[in-house]
């Protein structure tokens, strides 16, 4: 047996197809385990000249759009999305050993 299947990987990817339901069940499983914040993540973002910048966010839902966050209009984040409107987000969740990771337009 390798690795991967010790840890449990082929069977926590439940054959689902919609990465969006997938997200779902395991927030539901990091809800349970996790013992402060599973909804929080690492946004990163780059401003018009390139500059990375990262920083720990809440998440406050999904939609068939995507994931909602909120953030201050004036804040530098909000400067760097208005500028660059790519971003990357990861959560990780220790208890559960997986972590998610996110790439696209804001």
């Amino acid at each position: 047996m390798n690795q991967k299947n010790l840890l449990g990987l082929n069977s926590c990817f439940m054959d689902l197809n919609n990465p969006f339901e997938l997200f779902k069940s395991w927030m539901i499983e990091a809800e349970k385990k996790e013992t402060r914040d599973p909804n929080a993540f690492s946004l990163a973002t780059a401003n018009s000249e390139g500059e990375p910048n990262a920083r720990m966010i809440l998440l406050k839902g999904t939609s068939s759009k995507g994931f909602v966050f909120y953030t201050n209009l004036n804040s530098p984040k909000s400067h760097d999305l208005k500028e660059n409107p790519k971003a990357a987000m990861c959560f990780y969740w220790k208890s559960i050993n997986r972590q998610v990771r996110i790439l696209g337009s804001v």
